[in-house]
Order: structure tokens, then sequence, then C-alpha cells
């Protein structure tokens, strides 16, 4: 293999790598796949086996499933509720059927409901009728996790106190630390002081454009940031069955019946969230929200109940901001239009990292020659020894 070839391939596979970071750090920050995503069970096998991962389109671009997709849904009764990875194997006037590849029966015959299109958060991505495996990911990012956990449960034992991290928090504090160390050695590399010999420097190469660095950097935060704000943002619907409502006798038709949605923040990154609707059947109250990492909160949203024999469907949109300005701040920015709120959070985050860089490396060129190969735990104990 030639060098250039060679040199293709290693930048090929860095450009994969941070692919893959950035799409797990955006998965852990909105609390559902982005990109990428795996099994942690043989409900798919053979097509996707026990640790596999698979390439994770999100809804809002894939469209609406049809028979034969694998789809990333919210379940709300299999295994307790979560994420589940299952085919669509049908459809129904309440939503979808599903069924994993290994398994005899029916999510529903199971006792999950039908999957409505809002639970739906990603497909499988499918080439040829095949899913687009990635063997052994979920075993490595598993094992990777379960490796933390138990060093921070054994750090929180020794110590008498409760752990306090989850998966999601896991790998948001591998990613910090991975971030910590590229800016530690950056700053070493630089504060190092020029090396004895200049014309040997010179030769060796200009070393690393922090400028190129920083790009980087920026993508790396502000994709996972805009991730958490579009992906679960978007339109809801919601049906009323006129018969089902006469039936009940509790409302007329005419009346507003009214219908509990439950909005969760299952990233790991406070967020304000907006409920919005221009539907004249759809009566919703201001609805303007702060959450939480986990948090929940219930909207009874009112829609007006048909006459029997006909049903009546309600559209609200969601917007979702994280949560980097005073929340009064995000609201009147909404108000301007979500776009403004959108640009202006990403300028706050954007102008939050390139002030870190400035400060600490600075824009021009690090000097990679013979400081680079001493490694960072040398170079920390020359620096604070």
């Amino acid at each position: 293999m030639s060098v250039s070839l060679r040199t293709y391939a290693a930048r090929a596979f860095e450009v994969a790598l941070v692919v893959a970071l950035v799409a797990l750090v955006a998965g852990a920050v909105v609390g559902q796949p982005v990109l990428l995503s795996f099994v942690e069970t043989g409900s798919m096998e053979p097509t996707i086996d026990t640790g596999d991962g698979f390439v994770a389109v999100p809804a809002v671009l894939a469209g609406p499933p049809q028979e034969g997709d694998v789809v990333v849904f919210r379940a709300q009764e299999l295994q307790g509720g979560g994420l589940t990875t299952h085919r669509v194997v049908g459809e129904t006037e309440r939503g979808y059927i599903t069924r994993g590849d290994a398994n005899p029966f029916t999510d529903q015959d199971g006792g999950e409901p039908p999957v409505t299109e809002d639970r739906i958060v990603a497909h499988a991505l499918q080439v040829g009728g095949q899913v687009v495996v990635i063997p052994y990911l979920g075993v490595a990012i598993m094992g990777v996790q379960d490796g933390m956990i138990g060093l921070q449960n054994a750090i929180a034992t020794t110590l008498g106190v409760e752990a306090f991290l989850g998966p999601q928090g896991v790998g948001l504090v591998l990613f910090g630390v991975g971030l910590a160390l590229f800016g530690i050695s950056a700053v070493l590399g630089r504060v190092e002081g020029p090396s004895r010999d200049r014309t040997r420097d010179r030769t060796r190469g200009a070393g690393l454009d922090a400028r190129h660095a920083t790009v980087v950097l920026l993508v790396i935060v502000l994709l996972p940031a805009n991730a958490a704000m579009i992906v679960p943002s978007g339109v809801h619907e919601m049906t009323v069955d006129g018969d089902t409502i006469a039936a009940a006798e509790t409302v007329a038709p005419g009346e507003q019946a009214s219908w509990e949605y439950t909005v969760s923040n299952r990233g790991f990154v406070p967020v304000v969230v907006v409920f919005e609707s221009s539907d004249p059947s759809v009566s919703i109250p201001q609805y303007r929200r702060s959450l939480g990492p986990g948090g929940t909160r219930e909207l009874s949203i009112g829609v007006r109940a048909p006459p029997p024999g006909e049903t009546q469907t309600g559209t609200v949109r969601e917007y979702r901001y994280l949560l980097v300005l005073p929340p009064a701040v995000i609201e009147a920015l909404h108000d301007s239009g979500p776009a403004v709120a959108w640009t202006a959070i990403n300028a706050v985050l954007a102008g939050v990292l390139l002030l870190i860089v400035s400060k600490t490396v600075g824009f021009g060129r690090v000097r990679t020659g013979a400081a680079s190969r001493v490694s960072l735990w040398v170079r920390l104990r020359r620096r604070f020894g």
C-alpha cells in the first residue's frame, strides 16, 4: 500500500471515528439514537445479533414507516417501557403492528399498544432490503460503559457515597475527558517553549493548526446540541373518535375532549419546551416549561369532540431549546421565531467554545514536533511536578 493510500485510509478512519463519537454523544444528549444505535437482546436475530449496531435514520427524515421497516420506538409495556428496535409487520387504524424477527408473536399480542407514529424515533437504514449492520458496536460501547460504571461504583463504595452517573452520564464524562485531554495536551505543547534548535523544528513541520482543531470541536459540540433541539421537536397529532366519546357520555359533540400528553426530557441537558397550535379544533394553554434531565410533565390538550360516526384530528407543534440562556430570554427569542432562538443558542455555545480556545491554545499553530513525542503524563509532571 502506498504512503498516500495509507494516509487517506488513516484520515477516513479518523473521520469515521469522529462521526461515530458525535453520533453517540448526540444520542446521549437527546436520549434517543442519532445516526448510530445498537440492540441489547436477541429479539432481532438473525437480522441484528445481540450487541450489533446499525445506522439509525431519524424518523423526521425517514418519513412514515412501511411494512418491513425496522424501527426504534418508545415502548409502553415491553420490558417496562423504553426504546425498542423491532420490525413493522402490519398497520391498523390505531397504529403499527411490530415484532422482533426472532419472536413468534407480535408485540401487540404481548400487551404492547399499536405503535403510533409519534412514538417512532428512528428507522434502521436498509440497503437492498437488508439492514446495514455494524458488528460488535454495542458490545464495545457497553463494555466501556460497564467498566466506567463499575469503577464509579467502586469509588462510591470506598468513599461511602452513592453512585450518581448512569450510562448517559458516563458517556458524556468520557466525551468531556477526551476534550479535556486534547486541550491540556495542546496547551502543554504550546507553553513548553521553543526548541533549542529552531532550524530543526522548522524542518519537522509547522505543527497542528488550532483553527482546524477548533472547527472539529465546533462540529462535535454543535451537532449534538442541535440534535437535542431539533430531533424531539415537530408536529404531534391526536385523533378523537366520535363513537368512543358518545359511549362515554361525558362530553357532548362540539365540546372539548381532553387529551393527556406526557412531556419528557430523556436527555442529559436541561431544556425549555414550548407547545403551540394554530389548529382551530385544538385548545391548548400557553405551555412554556423548563425540564431538567429525566424530567416529565403532563400537558392537557383539548380537542373538539366530533359527532358519532366521525373522527376529529388535532395537531400541536413542539419546540425545544437547550437551557443555556434564562428561560425568559429563550421565550422572547422564540416569539421572534424558532430560527432566531436556535441561532442565538448556537451563538452562545460557539462563543463559549471559541473563548475557551482563545484563552488556552489560541488560534495559531501548536507545535507538534519533539514535544508531541513526549507522553502527556510526562509533560504533566514537567509542568506541575
